[in-house]
Order: structure tokens, then C-alpha cells, then sequence
């Protein structure tokens, strides 16, 4: 052979001829390829691989063309296929040759095979190459096509030939067939050239960036580094190795997965471990370097954890070093991925106890620095690593001494600010919930006392080993007394009985020891030795004997008679017994360390789920539900607490609470009936421990779950089983259960009740009921709900009032009247009239002859206090005779008159009467306005259809008018346009809009002018005693009388405006003055019922409805704020600046309240402009420095309200508002806290120009600290990621701020070289301008309000009411017109001062509708006279306003004095023009 074939750095080299070197003599055009291939192909069909030497040119012409059309496609593929077939050969004729090793080839042929060798397999690998480059551009034109969503014509690619990856494996199997000769031996000196196998392996490392990893093509990979692990061991390749691994992984994102798997092939088949440890290094000298490009870092990450998840032994040993150079680095990708490596390395290698020191060690290092990141700065890591230890201690792998410390800070990991890391949290006290190794189904204070008293058993353990001890040193002594006694007898007898004894077949080796025993004591010694050796036999022993020399036998003879001897003397060993005590405190102390420790969890996790984020409050709701399915203690409060997502606004929430309730409740390991019987037992025992609170929301949940049937029809037959007692074994209080559930399924499906209305009857006006109240409560009210809520007409059959049945409930309910046992009466009374007033006719007439029933039997209760007897007397303590029977003012006081004032009524009886008094008045009310008025408008449409004799007139008409759920006051107001509704077409319902008016016009008179004010009227006869009451607390002093007695004016109140307009004064009084609690919250509720009713009667005493959120009472406070919040969101309180007592309510102590608030807030925030029109009045009175309110609680309440704004224009107007409150206030805490609210805001160009422009009124007070600070804030979070028109704003604001502080410097230092005059921010000339401001507001505010009050002296005006701030309410806000007072002219002028100057707060005080709200309402009057010599131009400005309220409060004084002598409140009937 005259040439040899050198492999080529490019191909191009191939064509220029250079020495003895083969050089390719023809590039052939495309038309002669195809013969030329032929040609090929004849000669490969002919065996003799050596054709390539004269057709390597075809080849050539081939791999070379640059086209990608199909015919060069096909032309690749049959060249693919020729050159497969070629190797294929070749390989056949290598394998004998290179196998000889003997025979010496010649140099020629040695030659040929090698030219043959390189060149076959440069063409193979070339033309895969090429393939592989028109596979990658076909690839790319097809998704720019599919982008730019054009159907172009289909061309050929290699999709035509999906035979393609079938074919590269065997291309790769044949190539890894070829270098597993020894084809060394073809070089001289036998050593392969780095060329060749830097062509054989570039062809794979091409094969690991094109292939994506997958199921079927993994035979792919492992091939590619079977033929890496050839080149490593056997050519020298190790070097070149992991520079082009690194290369792949740094470009190629899916090449992790299969260089993972590689290496372990490597490791597993080929003993490579070097090259891994030389990667490693690689790795981390380049993340070390650039561990900011995400992109290295992802694809490093993802291969080293595909790499520990196959092989952790293979990366234990190299883990210290990625962590000590890894885990600070700036990538928290990287972090994440080096702490999952070791999270995975401790579960699949570190788990066993038989670890050898070094790994123990290493494993606890691993521990630690998962432990250490959960604190990580990066939210990510923090997550990571929380669900690593849950994967942990999900697999069992977290070690004893570590739990309690991941606990703790995965608890306070629950208060991230992260939801994900929030999320991973509670998963992770969830795994621990359901793995822990304590007892956690005991309570923190079961298991404290559980462990007292297990240490008091160690201690008494401790006490007896201590006797044992000396006992036994007692012992030690007189064995060693005995030793010379009893070692010369061991002795003799081993000598002379050197065999065995004969066995004792009838003798056990129990038995044997007693004996032993007595004889020790006994001191026979020698016939003990032999019954020693006999049981030594008996014990199996004998055969161990035999192998011990004499004395080896008398040493343990001696041994066995010493234990005897302290076995006879009644000594024993405690030290097992005190090392398992000791165990047992010890796993006792660390329960209630863990206890603890989800103690402290647990209202954590409760506050998740109010949370906004649905994440946590999932994962929150999955927490308790499994803890509360596991029996975890502390579990229980959760699950109650989740019956408040009922009401929530999210469906998400909503059905989550309820898929967790549903797993919870109904699900059991049984079917059928046993099934239902479970069912209900689950049930009733939640329902056991629910507070009253959360009935409501159990109530929405049964509803819904008898809709979906959930609760079939098995269950509700066994809750009537438990219901009526014929499930055996049910208790009184499961009857009782059972009756509440069927009451909230039957809310749901009235056919419950109405089909089983006779078992109803039968139980609840039957033994039963008499015997317990509560099953007749329940009864009455599982009556009610046999009513179809569906049934819009509200008309069905009622009973007739004189029906066997009507009369057994009046009979029954007078029985329990007048039963002083009677508990929770009210409850039954409400029931009763509810049966009245829903159930029967004529309701009216059927509770006046329950009164006047009631009445007459109040004189058999009467009892002179000259004729009570010790025995009554000692009853009275149960019952008390400690009230007389209240007169009226009208009635004269006869001879009979005195004789009743001697007597004494039982309070619970005048208590009870009172109570019914006021329900039955307000069941009336309601009666009249929506049952009766209903019936006679659909009566009088009846009765217009059969005039007009027209069936489709009168069901046109009755649609248009035939919305029978209205009540007469809505209809009124809405044909007098005081009260439309949104929802309604004013035109339809004004259709027979006068027969509308009349009937309602009717309802109303008799509600006004009848039922309290008729001569005949019962009501009106019972009313004064109720004022008697109410107006004497000192003469009648039981508090349960003085609620029942507020609470029923509060009901008469309700019945006539004229009434309640005229009480309204006494009301307020008894709010102001009285110290029960109870009372108060009924006025705050009455008060809320009253403004829905009279909102223009009501709205002038609002001022004292704000007092009562500054109450010390809890229970008031959460009263006055439910009730506020829920008449503002239904706009029956006008929002003014009194809403700022309602943002107090934010910082407030109890949860609670802080929650409702904050609720509250953010539900007007959503409705229009009400919270940005109220705003600054809030800002004002909040900045108030009377007020006395904290820094940071003002914070609080302003970060969260202010977060609320979201508005661009709002926020705009808002920063010029707050600008302009800089001037007109004089103090540096009420500059720092408008700087506060104002770097709250977010800011966009225009804001920031706007803080610009106004720089003139707060470039004076930059120069406090805490100011500069809040707009450096400002400065730093708007350049955050903002756009360049913004960060030129905000830099001109950071430099105009700058220059102010230099000016202010100067000022500073000339004001100290002049004397130090004209201290403060301002100027003279600013200072003077501000003065004068001040002087015309408050003097055009003066005139206005004198103005004001010469309008009130003349007619009562209805002008237009004000806003609370500059801005006009939104167009769509709807409120009710009333009347607005004279001061509206007064208000506004409040307004706009507390907009532009808030210095003076007698201004905003004096204007307040109630007398300055919370102050007016909690000052006595020592303290208003005062108040008003102190400012007597306040009283001034304010006399024909607040002077008639004051003096009610004045007059309503009680003294020492009076007391005994019954002094009366004042009604302050008449005061009010």
C-alpha cells in the first residue's frame, strides 16, 4: 500500500494532497451520486470490505452536501446503510487477525487494516453527524412554522424514517463492538492515536446533547459510556473526559438526567471513580466562580441530585466538600440542590444504627445543616428544606435527639412571610402529628401529671435500691465470713463426686432453689452443696462443668451458693427495674416537650386559616382534620374554628371545610345500617362540643350536605330512633342530639318534619316535654321547620286557635311558666310565639289570652311580706319574693293601692313576664307588617280578578305585584322613594301601586297609633310598668329584671317611630350610666335593630353607638363592632370621621375584634370611594395628640389601612392631602406619622411629582430623623425595578430633599448665631400665612354655625347632607335620604379643617352629633360642668345642639342620697324638639 490515511482536523483537509497521505481525487455532482451509491452497494454485496479504498470519494461527496432536500436525505440514510454493513465487515476481519497474537502480521497488511479501519469509520461517523444536523434544522423549521401558525407544505425529513433511533443504537453497539478489539495493536508502537478516539467518543458526546432522555431509548446511554469506560481504561481518555462532560452539562438541561446514570455505569461496570471525584472538582471550581448564571446552576443541580438519587454512596464521600464550598454561595438553586442531596444520602445510606463512627459523624453533620437552613435568607431554600425533613420523617430517618428541634422551628416557620414556606410548615407538623413517637392522644396536663407521678415511683425505686445496696453489702460480709466455712465442703465433695448425680426426675428446678434457700438459712451447708449440684444439673449445666478444672468448679460452685444465699435473704437486684422507671420519665418529659411544642402550634395554625392566601388555609384545614382522625388532643379547637370558612366568599374554602367535615364525619369501615348508626354517633359527638357560636355554621353544612345526600334517609331513620328512644342504649342527652340535627336537616328538606309532624306532636306535648323543657323547646321548633321556605305565597294551612293541639301548648307553656326550675326560659318562650304567630290564626288573640291568663295568676303568686314564713323565706333564696309589684305614675294610690305595694312578686315571674311582653310585641310588629299585610294584598287582588272576571289579566297582574315576601314599612318607603331597591324595576313594582299604599298605610297606623297608644291596647296598659322598672334600678336592683325590662322597650321601641323617637333620650341614659354589661350589648343590638327601622330617628344618636367601642368590656366592644360593621356595609350609618373609633379597633387586644375590623375595612374598601372619602378624617383623628394613641399602633393601623388604596388617582389626591396636613400641625410625632403614612403608599411618576411640587410645606420637617427616613423609603422601593421617566423623578425628589437638608443646616446655624429666634420649621412670613389661614377658617366656621342655628330655630331643614371629606361620594353609592339636622352647614366646615388644618380638635369635637361621642358617653356630670367652664366657647357653639342631650345626662345623675328614697331616671321625653 502506497499511502496511509490521516484522520483530517476539518474535512477539507481531505482535499488537498500532502506526501504519502490520502487525499480525496473527485467530488462527484448530485446526478452521478446515485449510480455511484449503486456501485457502492454491488460491492458490498460482493463481503470485500476493502472496496472503500476506491470508493471512499462517493462517501465523501455525500457527508459533504450541504443541502437538506429528500433526495440528500435518502442519499445519507443509503450511504447510513452501506457504511454499517461495510464496519460490519470489517469487524469480521479484525476479529481473527487481532486475535492472533502469534503469528506476526506484515507491515503491509497491518497497514491496510488500519487505513481501512479510520477511514470506514470516519465516513460512518460523519455521515451520523450529518443526519443528526438535518434532523436538528427539520426540527427547528418545523416549530417557526408552528409559531408562525402556517401550514406549509410537508417536506421529507428524517420523521419519514422513524427507524432513525433504532438505527443509531446499533450504529453505537457496533461501535463499541468495534473498540472492544484490541485494535491497538494496529498502530506502531501498538498504542491507538488520540484523534481516532477523539472521533470515536465525539460521535457520543453529540449523541448525549441531541437525545432526550426517555424510557425506551435508555440502552442509548448506557451504550455511549460502555464505549466512554473503553476509552477511559483502555486509550488514554480520562483526561478529556470531564472537560466535555462539563461542557454538555453547562449547554445541555436534559443531558443531567443521563450523565447521572452514565457515571453510575462507569462506577457499577468499569471501577471509574477517579474521573467522578475530577467532575466534582470541575463542578464546583466553576459554580464557585459563576454561580450567578441560573442557567449552569440549574443543569448542575439537576445532574449532581439525579446522581445521589442513583448512587449515594458514590457522592457521601464528596459531600463535605460541596457544602463547605456550595452552600454559601449566592444560587439558591444550588443550596436547594445540595441539601436535598443530603437529605436523600440520610435516607437511603445513613438510616442504621451499626453506622460506623465516621458515618455517624457525617450524618449528624448533614442533620445540622439542614437544621441551620430552615432559617435560610431565601425563601426557596426555606421551603426546600422543610419538605426534605418532611421526606425524612416521612421515611422514618430523622433521628430521637432531632425531632423536637425541627419542630420548633417549623412552628416558627408558620409565621413566614412566604406562603410556600408557610405551606411546607404545617405539612411538615402534620407528618409529625401522624408519626410522633409520644403519646400525643394525652394532654399537655394529663401527661404532666402522668409524669409527676412516674417520678415519684423512680424516686421510691431510687429509696428501695439504696436499701438493697447496704442490705447487700450487709451480705457481702457475712459471705465472706462463710467463705472458709463452706469452700472446704465445696471442695471435699467435688472430689469425691467427680461424676454425675443421678437425676431427680420428680423435682423441679424451682422447687430446688426454695429447698436450697432453706437450707442456707438453716446452715446445713453440706447437704446444700449437693442439692446445689443437682440443680446445677437440672438446669442443664452438667456438660459445662465438665470442661472447668477443680478450682475453675469450686469458683463457680461458690458463685451459685453466694446468689442462693442473697436469694434466701429476700435480697433483689432493682437496677433493671430503675433503668426502665428511668426510661419511662424520660419519654414522659419528652412528650411534654413535644406537647408543648404543638401547643404552641396550634393557634398559629388557626390564624392560617383566616389567612387570604388559599394555600394555607388548605394545608391548615388538612392538618386538623387529620389530627382530629387521629385522636390528637388540641385538634378539636381547629376543627370548630374551620366552621367559620362556611361563610367564606371563596367556593375553594367553602368546599374544602366541607370535603374535610365529610371525612371527618361520615367516613366508616362500615355499610348500611351500621354504617348510619356510626354516621350519627359522629355526628352527635361533634355537635356536643360545639359552642353556640358555631351552630349557625353546622346548620349551613347539614343543609347542604341533606341536599347532596349525604345524609340519607338511613341516617335520618336512625336520628328519629335516637330521637324517640327505640335505639337501645341511648341516653337522654343523645335524644337531644339527635332532635338538633333533625331540626338542621329539616331546615334543609321540610318533608322531614312535616312527614313524621304526628311522633312531633306526640313527644313534644307529651311526658317528655313536661319532664324536660328542652325536648318541648326543641319540638316547637322542629314544628317550625315543617314550613316549605320554598313556598314563596308564605300561605298554608295553620291551626285554628281553639284545635285540641293550640291548646295543649298554651296549657303546657302556662305549666312551665310558672315552674321556677324552668332553665333557658327565654329560648322556650321565643319558640312558643314563634308556634303562635307561624302556625296558627289569629296569633294576636291567642297571646292576649295568655297574658290576661298570666296576670290573673299572678295574684296566687303575691305574697304580703307579713305573711312569708321561715320556710319561705329559705325558698327565696332559690326564688326570691324581693320585688313589689310595680305601679304605674297614673294610678292613684288607694287604701288597696298601699296594701299592694306590701306585697312581693318571685322575680323570675316578673323577670318571664317582661321577656314575653317584648318578644310578643315584636312577633306582632312583625306579623302585621309582612304576614298580614301579604293576605290582604293577595285577598284584594282576588277579589279585583273576580270583578274583572280575566284569568291572564289576574296572573299578569299578580306577577308584576305578587312578591309576597315584602313587609308594608319597605313598600312605603319605596313608593315615597326613601328606600328603592337596586334589584327591582321601580316601574313593575309601582304597578296597583294605591292598593299597595292603603293596605300599607293601614299596617302602619296601627303600629304608630294603635298597639302602644290605644285607650283598649294591652300593650299600652303594660308599658308604664316597664318604664317603672327601667326607671327605678335602685328599687329594683335584680339585673336579670333590669335586662328583661331594657329589652322589652328596646321591643316597643321598634313598633312606633313616634314611641322610639320620644325614648330614644332614656335610652341613651341607661346605656350611659348602667354597669351591666348585658344591658349595654342589648342597647348596642337594640340600637342596630332601630336604625334599620328609623334610620332618620336614630342617625342624630350615633355618636353614642361609637362610644361603646371604647369600652373596657371584651364582649361589649366585639358586640359594638359586629354591629357598626354590619350597618355601615348595609350604608344605614352615614361613614364620617367617627369611623376612626372603628380603626382603633385594629390594635385591639382580642383577636377577635382585630379580626372583624380588619374584615371590615377591607369589605368597604371594595365598595366605590367610601374608605379614600373617610380617610383623612381618620388620618386626623388618629394623629390627634389627645388621643394619646401609641407610635406603633398607629403604625398598625395605617399600614393596613392604607393598604387597602389602590387606586392610582387616589393615591395621588391622598399624597397632596397629606402634604398639605404638614403646615398646619405643630407637633414632631404628628410629622413623623404623616411621613409614615405617606412611605406606605405606592408611587408611580405622578405621585412622585406631586410629593415634588408640594415640597414647600414639609421641607422644614426633612430635618427630623424619623421623617428624612420615611422618604428615603420612599426613595429606595419606587427606584425598585422602575421604569427610567420614574427613576428620574424619584432621583429629582432624593436631590431637592438633599438640598433642603443643606438649606435647613444653614437656617439652623444662623438662627444660633442670631440668638436663637424664630425657632421651629416654618418661617415667619410661612408661620404668619399659616396664622392668618387659621383665623378666616375658624371665623367663617363660626359664622356658618351661627348660621346654622338660626335655621335650626325656624323649620327643621331636609337640604342635602354633607360629606366627610372634599371628595363627593360616588354616584354609586347608595344611601337613604334623611333628615339631615341645621349642622350640615357646621359639618361641612368640620370637614374641610380637618382636611386642611387638624391642629385644634375643639373644632371637631364640638361638632360630633352625640357631644363629643365616647367622651359624652362615659363622662359624668361633675365632669361636663367642668368641661364647659374650661371652654366656654365650645359650650357656646354647641348649646342648641348638644345642650338638651347634656342635660338629660345631667339629670339622669343619681347621688348617695337619692338612692334610698327609688330616684327616676329621666325619659328626657320632650327634650328632643
Amino acid at each position: 500500500m502506497d499511502f496511509q490515511f490521516v484522520l483530517p482536523t476539518t474535512n477539507a483537509e481531505l482535499l488537498n494532497s500532502s506526501g504519502d497521505s490520502y487525499y480525496v481525487k473527485q467530488v462527484y455532482a448530485p446526478n452521478e451520486i446515485g449510480e455511484r451509491l449503486r456501485a457502492c452497494k454491488q460491492m458490498v454485496q460482493q463481503g470485500d470490505p476493502f472496496y472503500m479504498f476506491d470508493h471512499f470519494d462517493t462517501y465523501f461527496t455525500i457527508i459533504e452536501g450541504r443541502g437538506c432536500d429528500p433526495a440528500t436525505i435518502t442519499n445519507l440514510m443509503r450511504s447510513f446503510d452501506l457504511l454499517y454493513i461495510t464496519v460490519d465487515k470489517l469487524g469480521q476481519r479484525l476479529a481473527p487477525i487481532l486475535s492472533c497474537s502469534d503469528v506476526a502480521q506484515s507491515l503491509q497488511d497491518r497497514q491496510s487494516y488500519l487505513n481501512l479501519t479510520k477511514m470506514a469509520l470516519f465516513l460512518q461517523v460523519n455521515t451520523v453527524r450529518r443526519l443528526d444536523s438535518v434532523a436538528t434544522q427539520a426540527q427547528q423549521q418545523q416549530q417557526q412554522q408552528l409559531q408562525q401558525k402556517k401550514r406549509a407544505k410537508q417536506t421529507e425529513t428524517l420523521e419519514q424514517y422513524p427507524d432513525w433511533d433504532a438505527k443509531r443504537g446499533r450504529f453505537l453497539v457496533q461501535l463499541y463492538n468495534i473498540l472492544q478489539f484490541p485494535i491497538e495493536k494496529l498502530w506502531n508502537p501498538p498504542v491507538a492515536e488520540e484523534n481516532f478516539v477523539n472521533l470515536v467518543c465525539d460521535i457520543c458526546y453529540r449523541t448525549l446533547e441531541l437525545v432526550h432522555p426517555r424510557s425506551d431509548n435508555r440502552h442509548i446511554t448506557d451504550t455511549v459510556f460502555q464505549i466512554f469506560g473503553t476509552a477511559i481504561k483502555r486509550y488514554n481518555h480520562a483526561l478529556t473526559f470531564p472537560v466535555r462532560v462539563l461542557q454538555i452539562l453547562r449547554t445541555t438541561e436534559h443531558a443531567a438526567v443521563s450523565i447521572a446514570s452514565g457515571i453510575n455505569v462507569l462506577h457499577e461496570e468499569y471501577g471509574i471513580s477517579s474521573v467522578f471525584s475530577v467532575l466534582i472538582k470541575d463542578i464546583v471550581e466553576t459554580l464557585t466562580v459563576d454561580s450567578a448564571d441560573t442557567a449552569v446552576s440549574r443543569n448542575f443541580s439537576n445532574f449532581l441530585m439525579e446522581l445521589a438519587t442513583i448512587a449515594p454512596k458514590l457522592m457521601i464521600p464528596h459531600l463535605s466538600t460541596l457544602c463547605d464550598e456550595l452552600l454559601n454561595c449566592e444560587s439558591h438553586t444550588l443550596r436547594n440542590c445540595i441539601l436535598q442531596i443530603m437529605g436523600d444520602a440520610i435516607v437511603g445510606e445513613l438510616t442504621s444504627e451499626e453506622l460506623s463512627e465516621e458515618l455517624k459523624e457525617a450524618r449528624n453533620e448533614f442533620l445540622e445543616n439542614l437544621l441551620a437552613h430552615i432559617n435560610d435568607v431565601s425563601a426557596h431554600v426555606r421551603a426546600k428544606v422543610l419538605q426534605i425533613w418532611n421526606n425524612m420523617k416521612e421515611e422514618n430517618a430523622v433521628p430521637l435527639s432531632f425531632q423536637l428541634k425541627v419542630l420548633c422551628e417549623a412552628v416558627d416557620r408558620l409565621e413566614d412571610k412566604t406562603s410556600s414556606v408557610r405551606k411546607h410548615a404545617v405539612q411538615l407538623i402534620k407528618s409529625f402529628l401522624e408519626r410522633n413517637p409520644f403519646a400525643a392522644k394525652l394532654t399537655l396536663e394529663e401527661l404532666i401529671k402522668k409524669h409527676s407521678e412516674e417520678c415519684e415511683k423512680m424516686e421510691k425505686l431510687s429509696e428501695v435500691l439504696a436499701e438493697e445496696r447496704k442490705k447487700a453489702d450487709e451480705l457481702d460480709e457475712k459471705w465472706n465470713v462463710l467463705i472458709p466455712v463452706i469452700l472446704p465442703i465445696v471442695e471435699e465433695h467435688l472430689k469425691e463426686c467427680t461424676e454425675d448425680l443421678p437425676e431427680n426426675t420428680q423435682e423441679n428446678y424451682e422447687d430446688m432453689i426454695q429447698r436450697i434457700s432453706g437450707l442456707l438459712l438453716e446452715k446445713k451447708y453440706r447437704e446444700a452443696v449437693v442439692l446445689v449440684r443437682k440443680a446445677d444439673q437440672v438446669a442443664g449445666n452438667a456438660e459445662l462443668r465438665h470442661t472447668l478444672k477443680l478450682e475453675e468448679q469450686c469458683a463457680y460452685y461458690m458463685a451459685l451458693l453466694k446468689s442462693y444465699i442473697f436469694l434466701a435473704n429476700g435480697c433483689k437486684d432493682s437496677n433493671e427495674e430503675l433503668g426502665t422507671q428511668i426510661k419511662t420519665v424520660q419519654f414522659l418529659q419528652d412528650s411534654i416537650e413535644f406537647s408543648k411544642v404543638i401547643t404552641k402550634a396550634v393557634p398559629k395554625i388557626q390564624e392560617l386559616l383566616l389567612s387570604k392566601t388559599n394555600s394555607d388555609v388548605f394545608e391548615a384545614v388538612d392538618l386538623f382534620t387529620t389530627g382530629y382522625m387521629f385522636g390528637i388532643k388540641g385538634t378539636e379547637g381547629g376543627m370548630r374554628r374551620m366552621l367559620y370558612l362556611v361563610w367564606s366568599s371563596d367556593k375553594e374554602k367553602r368546599d374544602a371545610v366541607s370535603n374535610a367535615y365529610k371525612k371527618v364525619l361520615f367516613t366508616t369501615d362500615q355499610t348500611g345500617r351500621a354504617h348510619a348508626i356510626k354516621v350519627v354517633q359522629n355526628l352527635m359527638r361533634f355537635l356536643a362540643e360545639l359552642e353556640y357560636g358555631h351552630y349557625t355554621a353546622m346548620e349551613c353544612l347539614m343543609r347542604e350536605w341533606v341536599s347532596t345526600d349525604d345524609i340519607d334517609v338511613a341516617i335520618i331513620q336512625v336520628l328519629f330512633e335516637r330521637f324517640t328512644l327505640k335505639l337501645e342504649g341511648t341516653s337522654d342527652n343523645e335524644s337531644r342530639l339527635a332532635l338538633q340535627l333533625l331540626i338542621m336537616a329539616s331546615n334543609a328538606k321540610s318533608s322531614i318534619a312535616s312527614a313524621n309532624i304526628n311522633v312531633i306532636e306526640t313527644i313534644g306535648l307529651g311526658d317528655r316535654a313536661k319532664s324536660d323543657p328542652r325536648i318541648y323547646t326543641g319540638c316547637m321548633e322542629f314544628m317550625l321547620t315543617s314550613i316549605d321556605s320554598s313556598i314563596h305565597s308564605k300561605f298554608y294551612k295553620r291551626y285554628e286557635p281553639d284545635s285540641q293541639l293550640v291548646q295543649k301548648v298554651t296549657d303546657l307553656y302556662q305549666q312551665f311558666f310558672f315552674h321556677p326550675g324552668v332553665s333557658d326560659f327565654d329560648r322556650l318562650t321565643m319558640r312558643t310565639l314563634e308556634f303562635f304567630f307561624h302556625l296558627c290564626q289569629t296569633p294576636d288573640v291567642i297571646c292576649q289570652k295568655i297574658v290576661v291568663a298570666l296576670l290573673k295568676k299572678f295574684r296566687d303568686f303575691a305574697v304580703c311580706t307579713t305573711e312569708i314564713t321561715p320556710s319561705q323565706q329559705a325558698h327565696s333564696l332559690e326564688t326570691p319574693f324581693s320585688q313589689q309589684i310595680p305601679d304605674s305614675q297614673a294610678t292613684v294610690r288607694n287604701s288597696d293601692a298601699m296594701n299592694a305595694q306590701q306585697q312581693r312578686m318571685p322575680v323570675f315571674l316578673l323577670t318571664r313576664f317582661l321577656f314575653t311582653i317584648g318578644y310578643m310585641t315584636l312577633k306582632e310588629m312583625i306579623f302585621l307588617d309582612i304576614d298580614v299585610y301579604n293576605n290582604m294584598k293577595f285577598r284584594q287582588e282576588l277579589t279585583e280578578c273576580e270583578e274583572k272576571k280575566k284569568k291572564n289579566a289576574f296572573n299578569t297582574n299578580r306577577r308584576k305585584t305578587g312578591n309576597l315576601n315584602m313587609s308594608a314599612t319597605e313598600s312605603l318607603k319605596r313608593l315615597s322613594g326613601t328606600a328603592a331597591e337596586p334589584q327591582q324595576e321601580p316601574d313593575e313594582d309601582l304597578v296597583g301601586a294605591t292598593a299597595e299604599d292603603n293596605i300599607a298605610e293601614l299596617i302602619n297606623h296601627i303600629c304608630e297609633n294603635v298597639l302602644l297608644y290605644s285607650e283598649n291596647a294591652l300593650l299600652a296598659k303594660i308599658f308604664p310598668y316597664v318604664m317603672e322598672i327601667c326607671k327605678y334600678p335602685v328599687k329594683y336592683r335584680d339585673q336579670s329584671l333590669q335586662q328583661a325590662a331594657t329589652l322589652t322597650l328596646i321591643r316597643f321601641m321598634c313598633v312606633s317611630s313616634s314611641f322610639c323617637e320620644a325614648n330614644m333620650p332614656f335610652l341613651m341614659n341607661i346605656l350611659s350610666h348602667t354597669k351591666n354589661i348585658k344591658i349595654k350589648c342589648n342597647i348596642v343590638i337594640g340600637l342596630s335593630d332601630l336604625t334599620f327601622r328609623f334610620p332618620n330617628i336614630i342617625e342624630p344618636w350615633t355618636g353614642h353607638f361609637y362610644s361603646t367601642l371604647h369600652e373596657k368590656n371584651t364582649e361589649l366592644r366585639l358586640t359594638a363592632v359586629k354591629m357598626l360593621s354590619h350597618l355601615i356595609l348595609h350604608e344605614m350609618i352615614r361613614v364620617k370621621g367617627q369611623i376612626a373609633d372603628l380603626a382603633m379597633c385594629i390594635v385591639d387586644p382580642d383577636a377577635e375584634i382585630k379580626n372583624i375590623t380588619q374584615q371590615f375595612f377591607k369589605e368597604i374598601a371594595n365598595k366605590s370611594n367610601i374608605l379614600y372619602n373617610v380617610l383623612p378624617d381618620i388620618i386626623s383623628k388618629l394623629s390627634d395628640i389627645n388621643l394619646n394613641l401609641e407610635e406603633e399602633k398607629y403604625r398598625i393601623i395605617m399600614r393596613h389601612i392604607l393598604g387597602l388604596i389602590q387606586k392610582d388617582r387616589q393615591v395621588e389626591t391622598l399624597v397632596e392631602k397629606l402634604c398639605l396636613r404638614f403646615p398646619v400641625t405643630r407637633e414632631e410625632r404628628q410629622w413623623r406619622d404623616i411621613a409614615y403614612c405617606l412611605s406606605l403608599l405606592s408611587y408611580n411618576e405622578r405621585t412622585i411629582k406631586k410629593l415634588i411640587d408640594n415640597l414647600q410645606h414639609y421641607k422644614d420637617k426633612v430635618q427630623i430623623d424619623e421623617v428624612y427616613q420615611s422618604f428615603k423609603l420612599i426613595i429606595s422601593n419606587t427606584s425598585k425595578m422602575a421604569k427610567p421617566e420614574l427613576k428620574a423623578a424619584v432621583a429629582e425628589l432624593e436631590t431637592r430633599i438633599n438640598e433642603c437638608l443643606e438649606v435647613n443646616d444653614g437656617k439652623t446655624r444662623e438662627d444660633k448665631e442670631g440668638g436663637g429666634e424664630g425657632g421651629g420649621g416654618d418661617s415667619s412670613t410661612g408661620r404668619a400665612e399659616t396664622r392668618s389661614k387659621r383665623t378666616n377658617i375658624k371665623s367663617r366656621g363660626a359664622q356658618q354655625a351661627r348660621g346654622g342655628r338660626r335655621e335650626r330655630r325656624g323649620k327643621s331643614s331636609t337640604s342635602e347632607s354633607s360629606s366627610s371629606s372634599d371628595d363627593e361620594a360616588p354616584p354609586t353609592q347608595k344611601q337613604q335620604p334623611r333628615k339631615t339636622p341645621a349642622r350640615s352647614v357646621q359639618q361641612q366646615q368640620r370637614n374641610r379643617v380637618a382636611i386642611v388644618d387638624s391642629e385644634s380638635s375643639s373644632e371637631e369635637e364640638t361638632a360630633q352629633p352625640a357631644h363629643s361621642g365616647r367622651k359624652a358617653a362615659s363622662a359624668a356630670s361633675v365632669k361636663s360642668r367642668q368641661a364647659a367652664t374650661a371652654s366656654k366657647s365650645s359650650v357656646t357653639e354647641n348649646k342648641s345642639r348638644t345642650g338638651p342631650r347634656s342635660k338629660v345626662i345631667e339629670e339622669s345623675a343619681s347621688s348617695d342620697d337619692a338612692e334610698q328614697q327609688h330616684p327616676q331616671r329621666k325619659r328626657g321625653r320632650g327634650n328632643r324638639k
